[in-house]
């Protein structure tokens, strides 16, 4: 497949590099221009604007920073949402708030673009090895369209439902719940020492 992506951050770089290692042809952007240069020496094309990125694409995926980000590319002059033609498959990796989900569904419905909320589980190094775990929502006929551009990704694809708001919530919910658990973590081995136990005897005896 012919792939835009959008955004080469600590976790979009090993991404788009594993779906060049899959064997699909992509065309990458990204606002700091220097971070293309992985990407172009394993034989992908660096586009100019996010909208230059789609040209001929069969799926355009976004792995932005925050919703900031995504406003000023999706939505910013030469944005990509202007240059998705009706029928065009977009891909949010991007961990973004529920309300922008729901904006970005409404616009892509509005234009006819198919839209794949696809937020990640997982480190730049689980990237790099294609073990991320992925949780996906979408029309059915949607995610069929997006599972070519995800699997190489993953280790696993959880389908949230039909509504790409969900995906994103759980995102969220999945964050909070792992900054939680830390916290109790560090919290127990603090218990722990206080008793002379040592943390890793602690955490071995507790698994």
């Amino acid at each position: 497949m012919k792939i835009g992506f959008l955004g080469l951050g600590a976790m979009g770089t090993p991404m788009a590099l594993r779906l060049i290692t899959a064997g699909h042809e992509l065309s990458v952007w990204n606002r700091t221009e220097g971070r293309t240069k992985p990407l172009l020496r394993e034989g992908a094309i660096a586009a100019a604007t996010p909208a230059e990125a789609e040209l001929g694409a069969d799926a355009v995926i976004t792995m932005l920073f925050d919703d900031e980000a995504n406003e000023q590319v999706l939505f910013g002059p030469n944005g990509l949402l202007d240059a998705l033609e009706p029928g065009a498959l977009h891909i949010s990796s991007s961990t973004i708030s529920v309300a922008l989900s729901e904006r970005l569904t409404a616009e892509h419905v509005r234009r006819g673009i198919d839209f794949v909320a696809a937020p990640v589980f997982g480190r730049p190094n689980v990237a790099a090895e294609g073990r991320l775990w992925i949780v996906a929502a979408g029309t059915d006929a949607a995610i069929q369209r997006a599972r070519p551009v995800l699997e190489p990704l993953s280790r696993g694809i959880s389908v949230i439902g039909n509504e790409p708001r969900q995906a994103h919530a759980l995102k969220l919910g999945g964050n909070f719940l792992i900054s939680a658990m830390i916290h109790s973590l560090g919290e127990a081995f603090v218990y722990a020492e206080s008793q002379g136990i040592q943390p890793g005897v602690f955490l071995e005896a507790v698994n």
